[in-house]
């Protein structure tokens, strides 16, 4: 108690900085009391089961003559109390001590624990969300704590922050530390690195699951990078609502009835390590902003189509956003059905079923014979150059 006591004082007087140095606090530092009274409530919302974080039998007695008082006083209130004053410090010296000391225990060093500190902290979150009122878990998301206190109490589902509840900043706390950023996320995996990543749960003659697996890697990228729910992470990756939703039931269904969706975040995980050390990310979200209006030039479809007599219409609207939209897909890895030509036929109220259906002959294997074949390896060779020519253009982007 006395050591804690010590902190406690040096943290209420910092030290004063020498000229040149920096007169800002570590993170640790300026968050020290915020994650102490975080990390005592925690412990008091949750008791009996915060109990093994109590250093002795005396502490542990000290908290729970605290809590039985306390909860008395919750379930019997006065008139006129405030509800503020259900989240007021223990009136007794000894027993305000105890519930400090062991919150600090809880707390534990956080600069060397950051994994560890979110598998003490989330069954006593369980336990206190489910027990106490139902904007407990929203009090604490108006707490300032750390960033990695708070991605310690962040409730998940699969991987990602719970969509239910109140909005609020805190939910957007990234789930890791991450050197790349949300903009170096493509809405739909490479290939390659599904390819290198995610052997374990592909087979060779699955078309659709791939693409599920694809999207879901996406969105979880940008939740690591950025934090979020789901949907604000679809919404990031202009990815419609529908769409994500989809994707993750196609890998609940697919994944969690055998246990591997450890596995996906395995997975997951190895793709942003290769990210974090990657130095020439690309920059997906400048392509994409860059070709958001873009098509496909009439002179270059031209040139694509130079020599393929066998091609009826190649020249025509409908093949012009077909071939655009393959064209952002490819430079943007994106889904061509969002594609800015195909959305812009939704939004005038126009029919995409032929720009959809000319995307199917050309990207369909068994379709890829002859002039086809010749047409689209074209296509893919033009996306390739407008992509280099991006980085090129954009430092990266």
């Amino acid at each position: 108690m006395l050591a804690l006591q010590r902190r406690i004082d040096r943290n209420l007087t910092p030290a004063q900085h020498s000229p040149g140095t920096s007169g800002t606090y570590s993170s640790q530092d300026q968050h020290f009391f915020s994650d102490l009274i975080a990390a005592a409530q925690l412990i008091r919302l949750s008791w009996p089961d915060s109990a093994r974080f109590a250093p002795s039998s005396s502490i542990a007695e000290l908290i729970a003559r605290h809590v039985a008082a306390w909860t008395a006083l919750r379930e019997n209130p006065s008139p006129g109390r405030r509800v503020r004053d259900a989240w007021a410090a223990p009136q007794d010296p000894a027993q305000c001590a105890a519930l400090l000391l062991a919150a600090d225990t809880l707390l534990g060093d956080r600069d060397q624990d950051g994994p560890g500190l979110r598998e003490r902290i989330q069954p006593l979150a369980t336990a206190a969300f489910t027990r106490n009122e139902a904007n407990t878990s929203a009090g604490f998301r108006r707490m300032d704590v750390s960033p990695k206190l708070s991605r310690a109490l962040a409730q998940r589902s699969l991987g990602f922050n719970r969509a239910g509840g109140h909005h609020h900043a805190r939910k957007h706390v990234p789930s890791r530390q991450c050197h790349f950023g949300i903009e170096h996320v493509p809405a739909l995996l490479p290939e390659a690195w599904l390819a290198a990543h995610f052997g374990d749960l592909t087979n060779p003659g699955d078309v659709w699951k791939p693409r599920h697996l694809r999207r879901v890697a996406s969105l979880k990228l940008v939740e690591m990078a950025g934090g979020g729910t789901w949907p604000h992470c679809a919404a990031t990756l202009g990815i419609p609502w529908a769409t994500a939703q989809r994707s993750l039931t196609v890998l609940k269904q697919s994944l969690l009835p055998g246990g591997l969706w450890p596995l996906f975040e395995t997975a997951v995980e190895s793709v942003a390590q290769g990210l974090d050390a990657d130095a020439s990310r690309v920059d997906f979200a400048a392509r994409r902003r860059r070709l958001s209006t873009w098509q496909v030039p009439a002179e270059d479809i031209a040139g694509l189509a130079a020599g393929l007599v066998r091609l009826a219409n190649v020249e025509s609207p409908v093949t012009r956003a077909a071939v655009s939209a393959l064209v952002w897909a490819r430079v943007t890895q994106g889904d061509h059905l969002h594609s800015p030509p195909v959305q812009a036929l939704r939004e005038a109220q126009q029919s995409t079923k032929p720009v959809v259906a000319a995307i199917g002959q050309l990207q369909t294997p068994s379709n890829r014979r002859g002039a086809r074949l010749l047409l689209f390896q074209r296509i893919n060779e033009y996306a390739d150059g407008l992509a280099q020519a991006c980085h090129e253009g954009c430092g990266g982007s």
